[in-house]
């Protein structure tokens, strides 16, 4: 309780009472107890949804992660999808198949999620597949190497969730 005072006392926002609510997890219900007792939230259960699926502070199962990759194509196979300017497809992958690196899921699923975000940038998967002038590898690149700065899900999934850790 001491930080969130400091936390209050040095940038001036205080916690709205009635708003917040404590998740607590992996600790024995007596230590719950003392710590709604000290701090004056409420507890409640992590109920909160992205996608369709709850988000969770654990690894989701191969089952829960496709159905987060068959949300997230889903947004790009529509009629309106693929009718984007290429320019306009970097934003969908940079947007929507990009956000799966926060989430704790295989390399598997990286994987195809990387497949799915190279098919869907050049026309592959279904659709006519186009020559290509430049590599994935070279798209990649930072902008100041000529590349347009995308970068691969699985090391930023590496990354991210390292930082949860």
């Amino acid at each position: 309780m001491e930080a969130l005072t400091h936390f209050s006392a040095t940038i001036g926002l205080v916690a709205n009472m009635e708003k917040s609510n404590l998740f607590v997890t992996g600790v024995t219900e007596e230590v719950e107890k003392q710590l709604l007792s000290i701090t004056g939230f409420t507890t409640e259960s992590f109920l909160i949804r992205y996608l369709g699926l709850s988000l969770t502070f654990q690894r989701w199962s191969k089952m829960e992660c496709h159905q987060l990759v068959n949300k997230l194509t889903s947004r790009i196979k529509n009629t309106y999808a693929k009718q984007l300017s290429y320019a306009e497809k970097l934003q969908v992958v940079l947007a929507v198949l990009f956000s799966i690196h926060s989430f704790w899921v295989s390399q598997s699923i990286v994987k195809e999620v990387d497949k799915k975000r190279r098919d869907y940038l050049w026309g592959g998967s279904g659709e006519k597949k186009k020559t290509l002038l430049v590599s994935c590898e070279k798209v990649c690149f930072p902008k100041r190497q000529g590349g347009l700065n995308i970068k691969g899900c699985g090391k930023w999934n590496v990354v991210f969730v390292g930082k949860l850790v």
